[in-house]
């Protein structure tokens, strides 16, 4: 199964909601039939949000949303196949994109 994993920081359960939001709106244009889970760790200041979905490859899964996705929000991706990291995006504070 193929995971995306957007994770982000913060503890105001406003800003997290907001995102949510944010996130699933551009997401969900794309690929609607996923599963979703919201994961939040108070003591890390951490967020997860979690999309579940029936692609046969990373490479179905069009890097541009997730790029506009993590940029627009100060978010990092994770794509993972069977719970292992396959592909990672991260954004930095330069507005510089980095995918490894």
């Amino acid at each position: 199964m193929i995971t995306i994993m957007f994770t982000g920081y913060s503890v105001s359960d406003e800003y997290i909601q907001n995102t949510r939001v944010d996130v699933d709106d551009v997401f969900l244009q794309y690929y609607p039939d996923v599963d979703i889970e919201t994961l939040i760790n108070k003591e890390e200041e951490e967020f997860e949000f979690i999309y579940k979905g029936e692609w046969s490859s990373p490479e179905d899964i069009d890097e541009d949303v997730i790029r506009d996705i993590c940029q627009s929000n100060e978010l990092y991706c994770h794509i993972l196949i069977d719970n292992k990291i396959n592909k990672s995006y991260y954004y930095d504070e330069d507005d510089e994109f980095v995918y490894k």
